[in-house]
């Protein structure tokens, strides 16, 4: 593979996932260079592991060295796990990265990046009376977040297409807007299935 696309491929993927509605109130002016700059260099192949407790434990050292990187102001776990999710779902999603750093087994083991809006669709989700009431991206730790991916993972299970837990933040993107307009709803499924 061409090493030159896979770096460019990489410092892309990394520009998109933390933009500035990503990083909203998250940290002072540079938050957002220093947390592409740290995923532009992020070693990939290093998150490759045949196990779910080998990828977890890189991913939690992956989390901590971020949160070190980052401007003092801006040292959050959640903040750092957030933008980490946001970008690996990215490499996943790009056919290019994730043949060469063999990253399609870690799929079922990818987090969903968590923020008050998916928080916000977990919380409609059937069962979800076992989560701790949503605060902020900045104040979640390691174990709310633990509790929210294995709920997470229990209601990816349960959609009609079996899908694993990274997923769900497709179908709860504007999730709001678009949901409640049946109207709308009804008339995009009457084209669709003429």
């Amino acid at each position: 593979m061409n090493t030159k696309l896979i770096n460019s491929l990489r410092r892309r993927i990394a520009s998109t996932s933390v933009g500035p509605s990503t990083a909203r109130r998250m940290g002072p002016k540079g938050t957002i260079k220093a947390a592409r700059k740290y995923l532009a260099g992020l070693k990939l192949a290093s998150f490759a592991k045949k196990t779910e407790k080998k990828f977890q434990a890189v991913l939690n050292r992956a989390t901590l060295r971020f949160v070190n990187h980052l401007p003092r102001r801006a040292r959050h776990w959640g903040a750092a796990r957030k933008f980490l999710n946001i970008f690996l779902r990215g490499v996943l999603y790009n056919r290019y990265l994730c043949e060469h750093y063999n990253l399609y087994r870690i799929e079922r083991w990818l987090e969903l990046p968590l923020d008050s809006h998916v928080a916000k669709c977990l919380h409609r989700e059937k069962g979800s009376g076992i989560l701790p009431r949503w605060k902020t991206v900045i104040g979640l730790d390691k174990d709310t977040n633990q509790r929210y991916q294995e709920f997470a993972t229990e209601v990816a299970k349960r959609k009609k297409y079996n899908t694993y837990r990274i997923h769900l933040d497709v179908y709860y993107w504007r999730h709001e807007f678009v949901a409640p307009n049946s109207s709308y709803n009804r008339t995009r499924r009457t084209r669709l299935h003429r």
